[in-house]
This record gives C-alpha cells, structure tokens and sequence, in this order.
C-alpha cells in the first residue's frame, strides 16, 4: 500500500541529534531546463501497490454452504515478496527536518503545501533569489511510503533530467535495440557551451555510445546529452515520463521543462527500478554515478546520484542501496556557492539516513 506523508513544518520539538546519529552547468540556452531528456517503459517500483492475487475457485459442494457473492480468500503472497505497510518515519525526523528548514532559512514565504505559490524562480534586481526555496521528496522503498516537502514548488530541472534519459538509452541497449560500441559522431549542432569534455575538441570528433553515456553522467556533459537525444524521438521519452508517473504538464514539456516532488520521485524510482534489473549494463552506470564530480547528497551505504546545477536550480537525486533501500531527491534554488549550500544536503541526507535506517522493521 503507497502511503504519503506531505509536510512542511512539523511542530515537534525533538531535536536532529535525536534521530541517531556538493561544476557548475552553463543555461541550457534553446532549453531553459537546461538539459532536456527521454526515457523508456519500464516496469516501475511505483505505482507501489499490492498486487491482486488470483483467486482460487470457489468449491462446488455444498453450494449452500458459501454465502452469495462470497470468494475464499487469495493465497498469501511469499514473505519476501510481500509490500510492507506498516513503515513510518519516526517523530524526530519531522521535527529534525523542521529544524533543517529553519537553520537554512528555507521556505520562509511557503506553507508546504501541493497548493503552495512560492516562486523559486523569482529574482531580484540583481538577478538572485527573491527566497530560498526548498522541496524534498523521500520514498522507502520496501513499504512504498513517502515524505514530501513543499511538493508545489516547481524549479528548473538542470542535469537531473539525464537520469531518466540515461536509463532510457541502457535499456535499449540491454533489448539490443543500441550498441554500446556504436559511433557518434560531434557535429556543430551539437554544442552546448557549460559543463562537460566533448565541446572542448573539434567537429567530427568521434565517440561510442558507451563514451557518450559516461560523460553524461560523469562530467554532466551538456554535448554528450545533445547527441545521446538524435537516439530517442521525444514523444517517446514524454511517454516513458507520464507512464512512470509524472503528470503536471511543466514537468513533460519540450522546453523550459521543471521539476517537482513528483517528477523528481519519478526520476528516483526509475534509476532504482534499472539498478535493481539484472541487465548487464547495471554495473557500468552504477560507477558513472558513483563518480559524479559533484557530491551533495551522502550516505553510509552505496549511494548513485546524479546532481542538477543550473541558475536557480541546485538538486541531487539518489537511490541509496541501504538495508531498507529509498530514493532521496533535494531541490533548491540555491546558487550552488557556498559551503552552507552543500552542508543543507548534508544534513538532509544524515538525518533521513538515521531515521529511516532506525525505524523499527
């Protein structure tokens, strides 16, 4: 059963302590998102509800004896394959993220709610944020429940977007439908000036797909994206987003495309679901994330992120491989600079890694 806890400001008084216990990116100029993506069908974690088993058929003597419209009961799934229900995260990680919020000076103008107006794109004269904006997602993974903060907000995607497009070109290489040691090749309109390897050399230099994908990731090469989007059209990459979950349509247009709570849970469950698989591609792309440049989000435990840095935009996603494994998402406006900005994503990650991991079973 998928459970959903939505908050902002819990007003319990328990401190963090008690739970137990970060390149910039360049605009992505014809894409305000600045990077956009595809991604395929794939069996999901989510929705994250049982399943209905089949039932068996009803007895045929005595007809008396079985009530009218009455069926036995389905047979008991195997324990390892049942959906826990019964996960909750403990009080002290509500007040603890109360406290992280107000430490930061996060969402001083939000109520945290899915109704919440805040703009985490609007600007003062200067140009910097008006107010710091912040939304977190969580999902345990073993239960299907989730935490949301400030679920309304809507910020600029960034390079988050390669996670979902990434995993969509692996799976098409675990169908055989790409070759990893196939030839792309850097052509001008390739070019995205930013982050990245490839817009340092020349047209008509020449990469196999295995390459491209790990400057993608690694390097969070804007180039390498613009070429891994000749392989997937976008309205089969927009398909792959709804049917994974993502319904609001500014997290599924072309341009200027964000992301929310959902999206970003969305991205989550699908790297979990492709890491999890049994295709032989797994361990190449678990140690493109776990090489990423950039380190925001952390955990004692195998972690694979993939981080997002764009103007207004500073997030992270991970699928943290713990005993109960989830999917932690932060996305903030934060310009990116400054040590406080990466100590935000430090403390989220300890005080969900210490409350999740504590929780009775």
């Amino acid at each position: 059963m998928r459970l959903k806890a939505v908050a902002a400001a819990a007003a319990l008084a328990v401190v963090l302590s008690s739970c137990g216990a970060h390149e910039s990116e360049a605009a992505f100029a014809q894409n305000p998102s600045r990077e956009t993506a595809r991604a395929p069908s794939i069996s999901l974690i989510g929705p994250l509800t049982e399943k209905e088993e089949p039932t068996e058929p009803l007895p045929t003597a005595p007809p008396t004896e079985i009530p009218e419209n009455t069926e036995p009961a389905a047979p008991e799934p195997p324990e390892e394959t049942k959906m826990r229900d019964d996960f909750e995260m403990p009080p002290e990680f509500y007040s603890g993220m109360d406290k992280i919020v107000e430490k930061y000076g996060m969402n001083a103008g939000c109520d945290g709610t899915a109704e919440c107006v805040c703009q985490p794109e609007r600007a003062n004269a200067d140009g910097t944020a008006a107010e710091r904006v912040m939304s977190v997602y969580y999902l345990d993974l073993k239960s299907g429940f989730e935490y949301e903060l400030n679920p309304g907000a809507h910020y600029p995607i960034a390079s988050t977007i390669k996670i979902p497009f990434c995993t969509l070109i692996y799976k098409k290489m675990t169908a055989g439908e790409l070759d990893p040691e196939m030839i792309l090749t850097y052509e001008e309109r390739h070019y995205f000036k930013g982050s990245g390897v490839i817009n340092q050399g020349n047209f008509g230099d020449e990469y196999t797909l295995q390459e491209v994908l790990t400057y993608a990731i690694t390097r969070s090469d804007n180039t390498a994206y613009e070429m891994l989007k000749d392989l997937v059209t976008w309205e089969e990459f927009s398909g792959f987003l709804a049917d994974a979950g993502c319904t609001h349509p500014e997290d599924l247009r072309q341009s200027k495309q964000k992301l929310c709570c959902e999206s970003a849970g969305a991205y989550g469950r699908i790297l979990a679901d492709f890491l999890t698989s049994d295709s032989e591609y797994v361990g190449v792309f678990k140690d493109d994330l776990v090489n990423t440049r950039i380190k925001m989000l952390k955990s004692d435990w195998p972690i694979y992120r993939k981080y997002g840095w764009a103007g207004f935009s500073f997030h992270d996603i991970a699928y943290v491989d713990a005993p109960r494994p989830y999917v932690l998402a932060v996305m903030t406006n934060l310009e990116g600079e400054a040590a406080e900005d990466y100590s935000l994503f430090a403390d989220i990650s300890k005080l969900v890694e210490s409350c999740s991991q504590n929780s009775a079973e």
